[in-house]
């Protein structure tokens, strides 16, 4: 799997800007990640996945954005999702794979509207953002509130539409546009209360009892998916930096490979990519073992917090090295510039939010 991931770099790199064009990673990545396996890391044995470690769809997912973040970050919301369909009850995980053992799933989980309770299930109406992959995806989890409390409903792809909502900075490719139900009715087996994904009780749990990552609360894992893009983003632009500097001259006649300065500053961004990356790998083996602990609050707010440090650290030192770059970087087209657009766009996500981050860190130290 990590061979697989790591050939795929230089191809993901070369399709990167035809993709930000297109605002859609191309059908052929999405074919080369299901020919290698790699969206089936995280899918269930028994529904013909591999049942496999979430460190390593992690280890992935931050490989293949060294080549395209946009890319790595499609692949990392199917992988993630097919751990989250695992824990929906038997019926639900059947329906997906059980006619498409290779389905994908998009998401837009933050519950947004009310769902109205009708006969056996619900029924849904509204706008769900966010939802990347969507033109790739089979199904999609749309978050809800549903008699009160929060729950994951499971919605096959062609009961919805898409709207032309993804005009933005960064991670164009991504497509994530929102997604909008018209009066879909949804069965209760469909459905999962999120309550149950974030103490490791969810129904699948009994479906798959050798498969201890479904005891793992969802949120002590949730840190290490879509941020492990970024690092992998990060190593990137460290190289691609790096390969400008070799060369550049300023005013045309200064070679900055000389500038004390220039050297400064790229051996301190590497200092700060090697920073982040030691964060996300030690912090994620720790997750993967970890299921009981005295404060379990405490723990999940710490490994928050480590992860949106250490994407902080990224942002800053990509940054840096685009300031060195001067304005090679600012034409169209160029490689550092859609890296810096990327981890921009990254850093708004809420799983790395500074402030939240942080200060849920903090009152679980109070």
């Amino acid at each position: 799997m990590r061979d697989a991931a790591r050939a795929l770099v230089p191809v993901l790199a070369a399709r990167a800007r035809a993709a930000e064009a297109a605002g859609e990673v191309p059908g052929e990545t999405i074919a080369a990640f299901r020919a290698a396996g790699l969206t089936r890391v995280l899918q269930p044995r028994r529904f013909g996945g591999q049942g496999g470690p979430f460190a390593l769809f992690s280890e992935i997912a931050e490989t293949l954005a060294e080549g395209c973040a946009a890319s790595a970050w499609v692949y990392a919301v199917f992988g993630e999702h097919a751990w989250i369909v695992a824990n929906f009850p038997e019926p639900a995980q059947r329906a997906v794979w059980g006619p498409t053992p290779a389905a994908l799933v998009c998401a837009s989980l933050i519950p947004r509207t009310v769902a109205t309770p009708a006969p056996g299930g619900w029924v849904l109406s509204g706008s769900f953002p966010f939802a990347s992959g969507a033109a790739h995806a089979d199904w999609a989890i749309l978050g809800a509130l549903c008699a009160g409390a929060a729950r994951y409903l499971l919605v096959p792809m062609r009961a919805l539409r898409r709207a032309d909502d993804w005009q933005v900075l960064g991670m164009r490719a991504t497509g994530s546009a929102a997604l909008v139900a018209e009066d879909v009715f949804v069965p209760a087996e469909h459905s999962v209360a999120l309550e149950s994904l974030l103490t490791g009780t969810a129904p699948g749990r009994a479906v798959h009892p050798d498969w201890g990552l479904l005891r793992a609360p969802r949120y002590l894992l949730v840190p290490y998916s879509l941020p492990a893009v970024a690092i992998g983003l990060g190593a990137g632009a460290l190289a691609e930096a790096a390969a400008v500097l070799r060369t550049r001259r300023a005013r045309g006649t200064v070679a900055l490979a000389d500038s004390e300065f220039v050297q400064v500053e790229l051996g301190r961004a590497a200092a700060e990519m090697a920073a982040a990356r030691a964060l996300l790998h030690e912090g994620r083996t720790a997750a993967e073992a970890e299921t009981t602990g005295p404060d379990p609050a405490a723990r999940l707010a710490a490994h928050r917090a480590g992860m949106a440090f250490a994407v902080d650290l990224v942002r800053r030192a990509v940054e840096r090295l685009c300031g060195l770059c001067g304005t090679e970087m600012v034409r169209d087209g160029s490689a550092l510039q859609g890296r810096l657009r990327d981890i921009l766009t990254i850093a708004t996500h809420g799983v790395v939010s500074p402030r939240e981050a942080f200060g849920e860190a903090g009152r679980a130290m109070l």
